[in-house]
């Protein structure tokens, strides 16, 4: 059964001329929080706060209920991996996994042992024990900085870009290791990144940070199909996002664009929190995935549907994205299969249509 494992209420730290703003959340045992966020947000130094390597301004930090807000780094025992793995290079793979163990006095028992070798079969590293970092590729390196975080079970693992400097083919194997090692150790995870699609095949949970504030956070799917905030929806690569108003007509909201053109209905979960009925100045949101493109004449028109020509083609390893005008700017996204049956090029005419479950209104 989860329980609390981290709970931070009104966390603000000053680095400089930056700060942390009002943080505030919480996550279970087994959960996966991944924090994603430009350049400059802030995520480095919440993870450091919460490790304990930046000084608390004022708010507090929970772990397991008790308070480590002034705790120093050593007396929190969590875990902490960065986008580079920072290995001793003059100690050997194995004396670098067992660095915290040999800071608290247990580098030498029995279960130390067989946790190393454990970890080490597990992390794909067990015949580089011997082996100096400088002898190491790029993903040997991180594997055994990943093992040294664990090494002595942390309660909590905080990762800063641990992927982000891997190959494509090594990064996957890593999110793959990732996975294990959070069902395997049973541990929780904070993980900072800025790649939504590494987000979402790890995290449970996600909090979108934008200049020292939390922007939105919540389930990584709602907040990809429905972000709270313009910011958020540029972040998360917006896709359609087109200006216009919400309208109250026969009993539903309808969103008209410049143009005049009907959406909708909208559903109640659609619309932001406070929309009055009518004349809100809004951007719809439409993820691309969620249009569907057909040749024009293929299906009936209606309330839902408009014609458009394609504008621009993209093609891509597992899907082509086919950028079109008509009552506005549109991508949508076409499986391999899908394109090669359509056989369409630039200057098509097409219709697009959407399902109204798939209208999202921002303020």
């Amino acid at each position: 059964m989860s329980k609390t494992l981290l709970e931070i209420n009104n966390l603000t730290v000053k680095v400089g001329k930056f700060s942390l703003k009002n943080i505030r959340f919480s996550m279970e045992s087994n959960d996966c929080v991944v924090i994603l966020g430009p350049t400059g947000c802030g995520k480095t130094v919440l993870l450091e706060s919460i490790a304990g390597l930046k000084g608390i301004t004022s708010g507090s930090i929970f772990l397991n209920g008790r308070e480590i807000t002034h705790l120093p780094p050593e007396a929190r025992h969590l875990g902490f991996a960065y986008q580079d793995s920072l290995l001793y290079p003059f100690m050997t793979v194995q004396d670098n996994i067992l660095f915290g163990a040999k800071a608290r006095g247990s580098a030498g028992l029995p279960e130390t042992s067989r946790r190393l070798e454990r970890l080490a079969e597990t992390m794909g590293i067990a015949g580089l024990l011997e082996r100096y970092p400088k002898f190491l590729s790029g993903g040997e390196r991180q594997r055994v900085s990943l093992a040294r975080a664990i090494m002595t079970a942390p309660p909590l693992l905080l990762l800063d870009e641990p992927l982000s400097a891997l190959d494509p083919q090594t990064r996957h194997t890593m999110q793959e290791l990732l996975r294990e090692i959070h069902h395997e150790e049973d541990i929780g995870i904070i993980h900072v990144t800025h790649d939504f699609s590494e987000a979402a095949q790890l995290g449970n949970s996600m909090i979108v940070l934008n200049n020292g504030k939390i922007e939105q956070k919540g389930n990584p799917q709602d907040i990809f199909y429905r972000p709270a905030s313009e910011f958020t929806a540029r972040f998360l690569r917006e896709e359609n996002l087109i200006p216009g108003s919400v309208i109250y007509r026969n009993g539903r909201h309808w969103f008209e664009n410049s143009n005049g053109m009907l959406l909708g209905p909208l559903m109640e979960r659609s619309l932001p929190r406070g929309l009055s009925a009518t004349n809100n100045h809004v951007n719809l949101f439409v993820r691309a995935g969620s249009l569907r493109l057909s040749r024009d004449g293929d299906t009936p028109t209606s309330t839902n549907s408009w014609t458009a020509l394609i504008k621009n083609i993209t093609m891509n390893r597992t899907h082509v994205d086919v950028f079109c005008n008509g009552n506005g700017h549109w991508q949508t996204v076409l499986s391999i299969a899908e394109w090669q049956n359509l056989k369409l090029i630039k200057g098509d005419k097409v219709r697009l249509s959407v399902n109204p479950d798939n209208l999202h209104i921002i303020a």
